[in-house]
């Protein structure tokens, strides 16, 4: 069900570990070609993607394309919008059928607060983001 998290900063932690760190989560499955969040929605969950392949970017009514970027297993999204503002600036459309843990935008900014070590796995997860960028 879930994929090996090789090439994500989740190699480096212990799933349960982590998830353990928040109070209340769920687990969400995505059928592909269902949007996981939509552009100006509320930006009311950061999901953690545990397996599958999400399009993000602006996208019409019948599911075109305007501009895209791709995330997959060990990703966080929606996390920028969550810390950033209150709806989300993109869409996420499931690419293929997508397993994901959502959690509310309020328990990611919690535990932001109170847990440093969750902070430097997240400042781990962005250096590897723009490293990638860079690429």
């Amino acid at each position: 069900m879930f994929e090996r998290f090789s090439n994500s900063f989740l190699n480096d932690f212990n799933l349960d570990l982590l998830l353990g760190k928040f109070r209340s989560i769920g687990f969400r499955y995505f059928r592909k070609g269902e949007f996981i969040y939509r552009e100006n929605d509320d930006a009311a969950a950061v999901y953690l993607v545990l397996s599958g392949e999400i399009s993000i970017g602006c996208f019409s009514d019948d599911s075109d394309v305007r501009a895209i970027s791709y995330s997959k297993s060990g990703d966080i999204i929606g996390f920028d919008d969550a810390l950033s503002g209150s709806r989300y600036t993109k869409s996420a459309f499931a690419a293929s059928d997508v397993n994901a843990v959502e959690i509310s935008r309020s328990e990611f900014l919690d535990l932001t607060r109170r847990n440093d070590e969750f902070n430097l796995w997240m400042l781990k997860y962005l250096s590897r983001k723009i490293d990638m960028l860079a690429s």
